[in-house]
């Protein structure tokens, strides 16, 4: 729900056409660094559920295997962000010179 949040955020930015009052409300780099935290989460909790199948821990193969999707599509989400993000930079990098 957090990242689903973050991205409400980015889209009001862009639908606003990012005037100096919103911008200046989100910062970027910490609505970056607070979903790649996430995703980690996601990631490390994915590894704990695998754990305690395996260790006989928990019977419940329906919360491990949403977990571990969860954490795949979170991470594959992230991975998509990074590569739009390396686009844009390249694209203003060629605009510039």
């Amino acid at each position: 729900m957090d990242s689903i949040k973050a991205i409400q955020q980015l889209s009001n930015i862009i639908k606003s056409g990012a005037s100096n009052q919103n911008v200046s409300s989100v910062d970027f780099k910490e609505l970056l660094i607070d979903s790649l935290e996430k995703v980690n989460q996601d990631q490390l909790y994915a590894d704990e559920m695998d754990e305690a199948l395996v260790l006989g821990e928990t019977d419940n193969i329906h919360e491990v295997m949403i977990a571990s999707q969860k954490a795949e599509v979170s991470l594959t989400f992230a991975v998509e962000v990074r590569n739009k993000i390396l686009e844009a930079y390249k694209e203003l990098m060629r605009i510039q010179m």
